[in-house]
């Protein structure tokens, strides 16, 4: 068997596995699954409660089943609170918050938790770690603000009132809590139609926290949401490519199946305007609007860049005229026409905004039926050259059922804890893609071994030199397998060619020569059981689940996030800004491949392929993927080749055959003319019976010399 033809199959193999994920993520990001619209049996009875409150019938489609409340006194007097914003602080994280509209305005993470070396938490910048965008208060609102689907002037008016607050006193500015502390907050807001109110129960020492929500309109409760995002992660974050991941959403639904929804695949632009009606706030569309979109996003060029939001009050033509409560300050014939929301429709157990990082992520007591997805694009200042996406989540929320929700990093240590907290698989936040079931057991030993390792050296750069060479080193005796296989393999290629041209030649007439070839295939299954090159394949195969889990571990650990090595490389999560670690890697990869064992050859086509193995390959690996790694990948690369380029050279060393007499002898003997290899008379020059004998011999020798092996 042709042992570079299987190299090239497994390289061409591990790049598939490698590059496949990340070129589909950055080129073909997958988009929201559609679901149909699933009817409540409780609809039909909630909708007759809401008319006969005198309220607007919620639309059924996002409605979910309500209990009414027992009817209570309304109030008669309406809410009259001044501003007020305040902190909440604990040793891990810091939180402001407003009472207009009752929301989170700022959300600082400052320390990770049992953290062996660098436990403070920065921004990209270097500056107090932000999750939460301050350029897009005002445009798009910040996270907790209500979703009313059946009242959306209901909505922006809850969203902009003051509360008043209770756990906090007036004038207070800032409250801290120490570990194993509890404080509740609470904002009400009542008038004589509608009371509102959201409560707040944080813990100190943990990152998650509880939350509950309810909205009475008239006495009867109504279905209400809570909003999560927009946008949740460092914001100074503004790195992109193959290694980075833009803010998404996240669900797991009750099968335990994991979906992510990016930005660019929600709400998509689905027609544009043709003409507009200035006076009648009126706007033609290309492409008529589904039958139960009532809000739209018009949005502008090809980024895709916000415009503004309209309600759809009338639709003509069959949803091609459609008439707006008003027309958004700038929008103009060719501008793109997205619907308000996609509405996805599932069991879900959480559900949340995450970067690559950190997560804003809500885990109902109960759960949920039922998301809706929002995005917009703004650019976050002129300066900026290209706008970013704002993904937002908004799910049901009770007043009678805690939501825990949990904003933090998402280490794996964590989300184990507040996973097994809340009775969920938290830790599928962690995108370990598609070998999970083989990575997830690694990536603990991976971690402990990394901690071990930067508590003694004080620096994660050294522990993943360390790791990488007791690794490699826990492998060399799988490597020196492997390569006294391809040994064997090449050692026996000229013969296994010859059986390979005997064969054939004896397959033109296989009737007639029906022994010969049967001897011949005997022989040939002989030789390839001694010296498989696809069993000196396997060994290396197994290194392929350790190799990835490092891969995933190395782009999504907070540890390495930030961590310096030596020198110029200041952050293990970043690219090497002079590109001095991928070049030395690509020659590291370059001579491991001419040290591997290969046997001779003096096909041009064969010799061709050697080529491309030993420097095309690395030099594409290198400029495609590695050149723009972070530095702690490229690291681990680097040093794993290596490391591997010394131990095989000892394995090459060790498995050389000492030249003797007898051995130079036969050496010459098989370069003089009439012989093979072995001295013997050529196939060509024996009579018939002198090459069954021959065979014979070869028959018995092998199988003695695996006799022997054994």
């Amino acid at each position: 068997m042709d042992r570079t033809r299987i190299t090239l199959a497994l390289v061409l193999s591990a790049v598939v596995i490698i590059g496949w994920p990340l070129v589909m993520n950055r080129f073909f990001p997958p988009s929201p699954k559609p679901a149909a619209d699933i009817q409540s049996p409780a609809t039909e009875q909630q909708d007759e409660k809401s008319q006969s409150a005198g309220q607007p019938t919620p639309p059924s489609p996002t409605t979910p089943p309500t209990t009414p409340a027992p009817a209570s006194p309304q109030p008669q007097e309406t809410t009259e609170a001044a501003l007020q914003e305040f902190t909440v602080e604990t040793y891990y994280w810091k939180a402001k918050f407003s009472n207009r509209g009752a929301v989170a305005t700022s959300w600082n993470i400052k320390k990770k938790k049992n953290a062996p070396i660098n436990p403070d938490i920065k921004g990209a910048d270097g500056r107090d770690l932000e999750l939460i965008p301050q350029d897009a208060l005002d445009r798009v609102g910040a996270p907790f603000r209500l979703h009313l689907p059946w009242s959306p002037d209901l909505t922006a008016h809850l969203n902009q009132v003051h509360f008043e607050v209770e756990g906090v006193e007036p004038g207070q500015q800032a409250v801290s809590m120490g570990d194993g502390e509890k404080r509740q907050i609470t904002f009400v807001y009542s008038s004589p139609s509608v009371v509102a109110r959201k409560t707040f129960t944080f813990y100190g020492g943990r990152f998650d926290f509880d939350f509950t929500a309810g909205v009475e309109s008239n006495g009867v409760r109504q279905p209400v949401y809570t909003v999560l995002g927009p946008r949740i992660g460092d914001q100074a974050d503004h790195q992109t490519g193959t290694y980075s991941t833009p803010p998404q959403v996240v669900t797991y639904d009750l099968a335990g199946e994991r979906e992510q929804y990016l930005g660019a695949g929600i709400t998509p632009a689905f027609g544009k305007i043709t003409s507009i009606d200035q006076a009648a706030n009126r706007i033609q569309l290309d492409i008529p609007l589904a039958g139960d979109i009532d809000r739209i996003n018009i949005v502008g060029g090809d980024d895709r860049i916000f415009i503004g939001e309209a309600r759809v009050t009338d639709r003509e033509a069959g949803g091609l005229t459609l008439t707006l409560d008003r027309l958004p300050e700038g929008v103009a014939p060719g501008n793109g026409v997205a619907q308000g929301t996609d509405t996805i429709r599932h069991g879900y157990r959480w559900a949340g905004v995450v970067d690559r990082y950190f997560s804003m992520v809500a885990i109902p007591e109960l759960p949920i039926n039922e998301a809706v997805l929002t995005n917009i694009h703004l650019k976050s200042s002129p300066q900026n050259e290209a706008p970013r996406e704002y993904p937002s989540l908004a799910i049901p929320v009770r007043p009678d059922s805690v939501t825990h929700i949990f904003v933090g990093p998402k280490e794996r240590d964590l989300l184990v804890e507040a996973g097994e907290r809340y009775g969920t698989d938290l830790e599928a936040l962690i995108d370990y893609g598609m070998f999970a079931f083989m990575i997830r057991p690694i990536i603990p030993l991976i971690g402990w071994a990394l901690d071990g390792l930067g508590k003694v050296f004080h620096n994660y750069g050294w522990g993943i030199v360390v790791v990488t060479i007791i690794i490699n080193l826990a492998m060399s005796p799988l490597r020196w397998y492997s390569s006294k296989k391809m040994k064997k393999a090449a050692k026996h290629q000229p013969r296994m060619k010859e059986l390979q041209e005997q064969i054939k030649k004896y397959k033109n007439d296989p009737k007639k020569n029906e022994r010969e070839l049967q001897q011949l295939q005997q022989e040939q299954m002989a030789l390839m059981k001694e010296a498989n090159p696809l069993g000196g394949c396997m060994p290396l195969l197994l290194q392929m689940p350790i190799f990835w889990s490092f891969f995933v571990f190395l782009t999504i650990s907070l540890d390495v996030r930030q961590a310096p090595w030596i020198f110029w490389i200041k952050d293990l999560s970043t690219a090497d800004p002079y590109y001095a670690l991928p070049l030395v890697m690509c020659v590291s990869m370059i001579a491991s491949t001419k040290l591997t064992p290969q046997p001779a050859t003096a096909d041009p086509q064969m010799k061709m392929q050697r080529v491309m193995m030993t420097w095309l390959m690395p030099i594409m690996l290198t400029g495609f993927f590695f050149i723009s790694a972070p530095s702690g990948l490229v690291l681990y690369w680097m040093v794993s080749n290596m490391v591997g380029v010394g131990i095989q050279l000892v394995i090459n060393k060790i498995t050389t055959e000492p030249d003797s007499e007898g051995q130079a002898a036969d050496k010459k003997e098989s370069f003089m003319p009439g012989t093979d290899d072995d001295g013997s008379a050529l196939a060509s020059n024996q009579s018939p019976r002198a090459r069954k004998r021959r065979a014979a011999k070869r028959r018995r020798e092998m199988i003695g010399g695996s006799s022997d092996a054994t």
